[in-house]
C-alpha cells in the first residue's frame, strides 16, 4: 500500500468517526499540502476558497507560534468552524476543519491519535493499523465537562509473562525509543512521565514495570503492588501461551491489592505478521475482565499513547 493509500484509508476512518469534521489536510512545516480530503462536493466544496484563506492564515500564525516544535495541539474557533493543527512528528501537521458543534476533548484526541499516526506513516513503519481502536471514541467522550486544575498522580502497574514487551512500552511512551535487544526485568522497574491534558490539569504518571517472572516474584509482589490505581495486562499477540496466563495476572492482581483497580488489556507486538490470538479472542478476554483493549506494537509505537492517556482520564474521573 502506498502512502497516500495509506493516508487515504486513515483519514476517510477519521471523517467515518465524527461527522462533524468537514476537510482535513497533512502538510508540512511550509504548508505545502502533503495530502487533502473533503467530506463530500456541495456545501464544504463551494465554501472551499474561504477556507483556504483562512487556512493560510493560520499556517503562517503555525510556523511563527510553533516554529520547530514537535508535539503541540491547537483549537481555534473562527465563525462557525473549529480548526485543529496538531504535530505529526518533525516534518508534518494535521489540519482539521469541524462544524464548532463538535467538543474541543472529541477533536483534540482523535487528532492527536490521527497524527500520532501520519507520523509513523512518514517515518516508512510497516503493518500500521489504520483504523481507529475503540478506546479512542472512549477517551473522547471521558472528561468532557470541567478538568479538575492542579498536579495529580497515579501509579500505573505493567503487568505480564516475560518477553511481552512491557519495558518496551514504558520506553516507547516515556523516551519514544525501542530497543531491539531483549532484558528481561527482574524485580521492579520505576519510570515517570507527565501527561498534560491542558495548561491547568497535569497527571505524573509513576510506571511500575513488574519482573514476570511469577515464581520469582511472588513473595514481593504485594509490596510493589501498593498504592496502584491503574493495572496494564500485557500479553504478546505472536505468543497465545502469554494470552492464556492474563488470567493468572489477573487473580494475582486481585489477591494483592484490597481495593479495585481499573485494568487495559493490551496485545503488543501487532507489528509482527504472525498473530496467535485472534481480535475475538481479544474482545471476549476485555469483555471478561469489563476493561477496554488496545492493539499497540512498542516497536513502532503504534496506539502505545493511547493506552498511557486513557489511564490518566480515568483517574481523572474520580475528581
Amino acid at each position: 500500500m502506498s502512502i497516500n493509500d495509506k493516508f487515504n484509508e486513515l483519514i476517510s476512518n477519521l471523517l467515518n468517526s465524527l461527522e462533524e469534521i468537514q476537510a482535513t489536510a497533512i502538510v508540512d512545516r511550509n504548508g505545502l499540502i502533503i495530502f487533502s480530503k473533503i467530506r463530500s462536493m456541495g456545501k464544504v466544496d463551494d465554501e472551499i476558497g474561504t477556507v483556504t484563506a483562512v487556512f493560510d492564515s493560520f499556517i503562517e500564525r503555525i510556523k511563527k507560534d510553533f516554529g520547530t516544535a514537535t508535539n503541540f495541539v491547537n483549537i481555534t474557533l473562527v465563525d462557525d468552524k473549529k480548526f485543529l493543527f496538531a504535530t505529526a512528528g518533525h516534518e508534518a501537521i494535521l489540519t482539521v476543519i469541524a462544524d464548532k458543534s463538535i467538543s474541543d476533548n472529541s477533536l483534540k484526541v482523535f487528532g492527536s491519535h490521527v497524527a500520532n499516526k501520519i507520523k509513523l506513516i512518514l517515518d516508512g513503519e510497516e503493518l500500521i493499523k489504520l483504523d481507529i481502536p475503540l478506546i479512542v471514541p472512549i477517551l473522547s467522550k471521558m472528561r468532557e465537562g470541567k478538568l479538575p486544575e492542579g498536579n495529580f498522580s497515579v501509579k500505573i502497574i505493567v503487568l505480564g509473562a516475560p518477553g511481552v514487551g512491557k519495558t518496551s512500552l514504558i520506553r516507547r511512551f516515556v523516551d519514544n525509543k525501542f530497543a531491539e535487544s531483549y532484558v528481561s526485568t527482574i524485580g521492579v522497574d520505576i519510570s515517570r512521565k507527565e501527561v498534560k491534558i491542558n495548561e491547568d490539569c497535569i497527571v505524573n504518571e509513576s510506571l511500575w514495570d513488574i519482573g514476570g517472572q511469577a515464581q520469582e516474584m511472588s513473595p514481593h509482589r504485594k509490596r510493589f503492588y501498593f498504592g496502584a490505581n491503574f493495572a496494564f495486562l500485557v500479553f504478546d499477540i505472536t505468543r497465545k501461551s502469554t494470552f492464556e496466563k492474563i488470567k493468572n495476572w489477573e487473580n494475582d492482581l486481585e489477591t494483592s491489592i484490597n481495593r479495585q483497580v481499573s485494568v487495559i488489556l493490551i496485545a503488543n507486538k501487532t507489528d509482527l505478521e504472525n498473530s496467535e490470538v485472534t481480535l475475538e479472542e481479544i474482545k471476549k478476554k476485555a469483555s471478561s475482565l469489563n476493561c477496554p483493549y488496545l492493539l499497540c506494537s512498542a516497536r513502532s509505537g503504534s496506539n502505545v499513547n493511547d493506552a498511557f492517556r486513557y489511564a490518566a482520564f480515568k483517574f481523572l474521573e474520580q475528581y
